[in-house]
């Protein structure tokens, strides 16, 4: 396991905009990175991703509505840091592998973490969330292609692919070239990596997703069963996660899993 991150780095970070040379300034997309004391996960999604009421799976969408869910982007590991930069390893990654590490200067002040590019040029401001200290946890499903990170209130929960992504620039034309060919069902594969992010207090309830079906539902379909001895527990569809790192001064842990799914609940 890596060495603990420094306290002030844990925690819920939205980002407020990141620039780059060129005049570039990106400030809608939707981006939350949950940190515990070592493991992360991260989401980022377009404000404009296509949404449709009544929609269950990829079927729903059009062709083009599927290269545009395509652009989101999600990643999870562990994260390494010195008092000159942070690594964030990638074990499951929504898009392609990249040509470079994913490797950035950072300071702190306050609640601002602000984030320097070491490979590329650019700048990103992230604010901490309310309701995001305290309780830090990562769970990792039994066949190594799930990870759960609490920090507070907040959750992140990103399961890989049946398939691995195969070689190529970005996963739009990945998704383009198998709609080009035909193959719908091909393209909801490439598509179909749940990363979820939500709050605990209001029922395990999914706020943003790359599976915009899932949005303002539980995380699980049934409640999930805690074993407080090993620290682990079964989900809603039968998946074994084991604990991988915990800090849970107040002895909370335990509780929420028994909260009511999509029940609203003040912690």
């Amino acid at each position: 396991m890596s060495a603990k991150v420094p306290p002030e780095v844990t925690g819920v970070w939205r980002r407020e905009q990141i620039t780059a040379p060129g005049g570039y300034l990106d400030a809608t997309t939707r981006v939350f990175w949950v940190q515990a004391d070592s493991w992360y996960g991260d989401i980022r999604l377009k404000i404009d991703i296509p949404r449709k009421a009544g929609a269950t799976s990829f079927a729903d969408f059009s062709d083009a509505e599927l290269i545009e869910l395509a652009k989101a982007q999600g990643f999870a590991g562990q994260l390494t840091v010195t008092p000159e930069m942070c690594a964030w390893r990638r074990d499951l990654d929504y898009q392609p592998p990249g040509p470079m590490p994913d490797e950035g200067t950072w300071k702190i002040d306050g609640d601002v973490l602000i984030e320097g590019g070491i490979h590329a040029e650019y700048e990103e401001i992230w604010r901490l969330e309310p309701q995001s200290q305290g309780l830090r946890a990562a769970f990792r499903r039994q066949d190594g292609q799930g990870l759960l990170v609490l920090a507070g209130d907040h959750f992140l929960s990103i399961e890989g692919r049946a398939t691995p992504l195969p070689p190529g620039e970005s996963l739009p034309a990945l998704v383009e070239a198998a709609l080009a060919a035909g193959d719908r069902d091909a393209a909801g594969a490439l598509l179909d990596m749940p990363i979820c992010y939500g709050r605990i207090g209001e029922g395990w309830t999914v706020v943003h997703s790359t599976l915009p079906w899932r949005e303002g539902r539980p995380l699980w379909a049934a409640p999930p069963q805690f074993s407080p001895g090993p620290g682990a527990f079964v989900d809603g569809e039968g998946g074994t996660w084991t604990l991988l790192e915990v800090h849970d001064p107040e002895g909370r842990l335990p509780d929420l899993f028994t909260l009511a799914l999509g029940a609203g609940t003040s912690l």
